[in-house]
């Protein structure tokens, strides 16, 4: 698992680092809706890179009869005494960061709910159906309650959204209640709540890296100027203005809730009334190709990457051997670690049409039985390309080394007979 999430870290930290360094221009350029738009290259990014371990490259036709060699590494940490135990410790810690962020969520949705529970409903003016707001039948139908806790309007709730509202909300003028629904309904339409809800999962895989929750907070923001954008849209300077009064009116410095969202937030005041004078269209289609490109970005760059062998002869002809697309580096047994010991194993499997290996068994092993068990489980978890037909027989040898060998010492296997 730790290693997955490293593998997904880079092209995650590279995307949303360009995002957040361009952020300015591409407001500028494409405005609220569409900037907002631009964070679903994320999930993108992350369902290519993982796509990318998964898909096979183009093999050419393969040739049984060559044998392939896989070096196999005792690594150097390892031949110099590291501490088995650190990988664990790192993981360990990995786990309990997520699991605390994970406990923040169930903890902020318990006090939701207990919140939302205490709440007294309100009755909504037929004349804000009727007036600028024209609700659904679905939306009028949302329950808006009232508490003396909220700071300021919010959507809450994930299967059984309502609205929540401050005591002093039906107070306002019917132009600035209409604006706040609206504005909150936005939200619901859209599936915010779920969108701010798998965010925040993401960051807590990713806990560890500052970028990722500093693109969760630029993620929140462009949601909110999303909303003000839609809302605005069709209102003149005068309700425009009123829109604006009525932020101000509730600019608390609200807590970024994973399950809720906050009309109020006085950190990008600022900015929501700014982007209000501008005019801000819609191109989805456009944006979603740019977010689809940089997305399926990182099957490519990942595919290139995972389908090559690192660990591969140079001499091999690789031509003329299946390759595998997927592999699983075997674990080099702890006594011949420590003892120094080297070998190999040689194996036959076959491959089926859907690229999965089987049958695997071992024809040859020096020193025999070392290595045998780790080198029959690693393998029989390859991936190769899926054909119409499978391989058969197909060969291998795994070389269990406890360094690499020196790039100018010729290696020279001798063999008897």
């Amino acid at each position: 698992m730790i290693s997955l999430i490293i593998n997904l870290m880079l092209p995650l930290t590279l995307l949303c680092a360009v995002i957040l360094l361009l952020h300015r221009p591409l407001l500028a350029h494409l405005g609220a809706h569409n900037t907002y738009m631009l964070w679903a290259s994320v999930p993108l990014l992350l369902a290519g890179t993982l796509l990318g371990q998964l898909v096979p490259a183009r093999l050419a036709s393969p040739s049984l009869e060559q044998l392939q060699h896989y070096r196999v590494l005792a690594g150097e940490l390892l031949s110099q005494g590291e501490n088995p135990t650190l990988n664990l410790i790192l993981a360990s810690i990995w786990l309990l960061g997520s699991l605390t962020l994970l406990g923040a969520l169930l903890y902020q949705a318990t006090q939701l709910k207990r919140l939302s529970n205490r709440a007294e409903a309100i009755e909504l003016p037929q004349t804000l159906s009727q007036g600028p707001l024209s609700l659904t039948e679905r939306e009028t139908s949302l329950v808006i309650k009232c508490h003396p806790e909220i700071d300021s309007p919010m959507l809450a709730g994930l299967f059984k959204p309502v609205i929540l509202v401050p005591t002093g909300f039906t107070q306002l003028a019917l132009s600035q209640q209409a604006a706040v629904l609206s504005h909150e309904l936005k939200h619901l339409t859209r599936h915010d709540i779920a969108a701010n809800l798998f965010g925040y999962l993401l960051a807590t895989l990713f806990w560890f890296n500052p970028v990722c929750w500093l693109a969760y907070r630029r993620f929140r923001d462009d949601q909110e100027l999303a909303c003000d954008a839609e809302v605005t849209t069709h209102m003149d300077k005068l309700q425009r203005i009123a829109y604006s009064q009525t932020l101000l009116a509730y600019s608390q410095q609200a807590h970024l809730g994973m399950l809720h969202t906050h009309y109020g937030n006085k950190t990008i005041l600022k900015e929501r009334i700014m982007q209000m004078k501008k005019t801000h269209t819609k191109r989805p289609l456009a944006i979603l190709g740019l977010a689809l490109t940089l997305g399926l970005s990182g099957a490519l760059i990942n595919q290139s990457a995972v389908a090559g062998d690192k660990h591969h002869d140079e001499h091999q002809d690789k031509a003329k051997a299946p390759s595998p697309v997927m592999r699983v580096e075997p674990a080099y047994p702890a006594e011949a670690a420590k003892q120094s010991v080297e070998g190999y194993v040689q194996l036959a499997f076959d491959i089926n049409k859907q690229g999965k290996v089987s049958n695997v068994s071992v024809i040859e092993s020096s020193p025999a039985g070392v290595f045998d068990v780790e080198a029959v489980k690693a393998l029989s978890q390859w991936r190769y390309e899926a054909s119409p037909e499978g391989v058969s027989q197909a060969k291998v040898q795994l070389d269990f080394m406890m360094s690499v060998p020196k790039a100018e010492i010729e290696r020279v296997r001798v063999t008897a007979g």
